[in-house]
C-alpha cells in the first residue's frame, strides 16, 4: 500500500451551504473504516462528494458552485464507465488554482426571449456552466413547455449525462450537447477539422431505469482512447488515423499526432455539424478549429441545453406508461447471445449507479496519487 493511498483516505468534512438552486443536500457520512478503505482504495459516494467540495473551496470556488460541480462529477462517476469522471477532477482543481479557469465567474444571460436564452460562462469550469445552463432551460420549459439555452466561453463539460438526468428528475426530457476543440477529421479528410462534439439525452420511464444516451460523434472520445492506451489495448482500426494518415490499432498514435474519425463516416460528421450549429453558432462562440482547450481568451467551448416539458404534451403518468411499454417491447426481442439480453441506453449505467452507491467507488492508483498530491499542495488536513 502506497503512502498516497493512506494519505488520501482521511476523513474530510463538508462546508454547509444552502444557497444553490440544486435541491439535493449532501449528508456527511459516518467515520470511515480506514483499514478496509486502504486495502481496496474504495470510497463511499458521500465521502467522495465531500472531498471534492472541500478541494473546490480551497481554490476559491463558492460553496454553492462547489456543491454543484461536485454533484456533476459524482453523477458522471456513478455511470461506472471509467472515463469522463472523477479521474478528470484533479485537472479541474489545477486549472482553477492556476487561473486557467475562473473560480469566481460571473455567468450571465446575454439574451433571453421567452423559451430561449444565450448565456456567457465567463471562463467557468464547463461542469458549472452546463449546470447553470440546464437550470435555466428547465425553468423556461416549466413556463413555456420547452427551454433552449446556449452557453459560450465555457470549458469541457465532462459529458451530457449529468445535465440530462437533472432535467429527467423534473419530469422533463433533457438534451445536452457541447462543441469541443478540433480532434476529428471531416468525412473523407485526414486533418483535424471539428470536435467530436458530444451530445445525449435522458428521460424517466415507467421502467426501473431512465432512458439515457451519452455519446461523442467520433468512434471513440479522447477519454476512451486514453483508457485504451493506459490499458495497452488495441483499438479497431476504423477509430482513427496515425500521424501519417493511416488507419491504426494503436490508440497512442491517434492521440499523438493522429486524428479521430467520425462514427459511421458521413453520419457522425453530420451529427457533429448539427451540434456545432446548436452550440457555437447559436451561442456566438468559437467555431470548430478556433475552439481552444482551457483558453483565457474567450474562445472556449460552447454548449446547448434543450429541455422538453412532458406535461405540455401529455400527462407524465401516461408518458411513463407508454415508455414502459416501449421498453418491454424492445426487451422481448431475442438476443444474438442468450447470455447477453437486449439492453437499452442507460440500463447499464443505472445498474452501475445502484451498485456504486451501495458499495462505494474504487479509485485507480493514478487518481489516488493525483488527489493525494493536491491535498498536500492545498494544505487540506483533518
Amino acid at each position: 500500500m502506497t503512502q498516497s493511498t493512506v494519505a488520501f483516505h482521511r476523513h474530510l468534512g463538508l462546508l454547509d451551504d444552502s444557497s444553490s438552486g440544486h435541491k439535493k443536500s449532501i449528508k456527511l457520512a459516518p467515520p470511515l473504516d480506514w483499514k478496509s478503505f486502504m486495502i481496496t482504495s474504495k470510497i463511499q459516494v458521500d465521502d467522495l462528494e465531500s472531498l471534492m467540495v472541500k478541494m473546490l473551496r480551497k481554490v476559491d470556488v463558492t460553496p454553492a458552485n462547489a456543491r454543484d460541480i461536485a454533484w456533476v462529477f459524482k453523477t458522471m462517476t456513478l455511470r461506472g464507465v471509467g472515463h469522463h469522471d472523477i479521474g478528470s477532477f484533479p485537472g479541474i482543481i489545477r486549472n482553477l488554482r492556476d487561473g486557467v479557469f475562473n473560480p469566481r465567474p460571473k455567468i450571465k444571460t446575454v439574451v433571453s426571449k421567452q423559451a430561449t436564452a444565450v448565456m456567457d460562462a465567463d471562463n467557468a469550469p464547463g461542469t458549472l456552466a452546463a449546470f447553470r445552463m440546464t437550470e435555466k432551460a428547465i425553468l423556461k420549459a416549466r413556463k413555456y413547455g420547452i427551454g433552449i439555452v446556449t452557453m459560450r466561453n465555457s470549458n469541457h463539460f465532462l459529458g451530457s449525462a449529468a445535465y440530462n438526468l437533472l432535467a429527467a428528475e423534473q419530469d422533463m426530457i433533457g438534451i445536452t450537447m457541447s462543441n469541443t476543440l478540433a480532434s476529428m477529421a471531416a468525412h473523407g479528410s485526414k486533418d483535424k477539422a471539428i470536435g467530436n462534439n458530444p451530445w445525449g439525452f435522458a428521460a424517466k420511464t415507467g421502467a426501473e431505469f431512465p432512458i439515457m444516451l451519452d455519446i461523442a460523434n467520433a468512434y471513440a472520445s479522447f477519454g476512451k482512447l486514453f483508457d485504451y492506451m493506459n490499458n495497452n489495448w488495441d483499438i479497431p482500426r476504423e477509430w482513427g488515423l496515425d500521424e501519417l494518415g493511416e488507419n491504426t490499432s494503436d490508440p497512442s498514435r491517434v492521440l499523438r499526432g493522429g486524428v479521430s474519425l467520425p462514427m459511421a463516416g458521413h453520419k457522425g460528421f453530420g451529427l457533429a455539424i448539427m451540434v456545432e450549429l446548436l452550440t457555437s453558432i447559436l451561442a456566438g462562440g468559437a467555431i470548430t478549429e478556433n475552439v481552444r482547450m482551457n483558453s483565457l481568451e474567450g474562445n472556449g467551448h460552447s454548449q446547448a441545453s434543450i429541455v422538453i416539458n412532458i406535461n405540455h404534451f401529455l400527462p407524465v403518468a401516461t408518458f411513463e406508461d407508454r415508455t414502459k411499454e416501449m421498453v418491454e417491447l424492445l426487451h422481448n426481442h431475442e438476443p444474438l447471445d442468450s447470455e447477453k439480453p437486449v439492453l437499452l441506453p442507460g440500463e447499464r449505467s443505472y445498474t452501475s449507479r445502484k451498485k456504486l452507491a451501495d458499495e462505494g467507488i474504487v479509485l485507480n492508483q493514478k487518481t489516488v496519487d493525483e488527489l493525494t498530491q493536491l491535498l498536500d499542495e492545498l494544505n487540506i488536513r483533518t
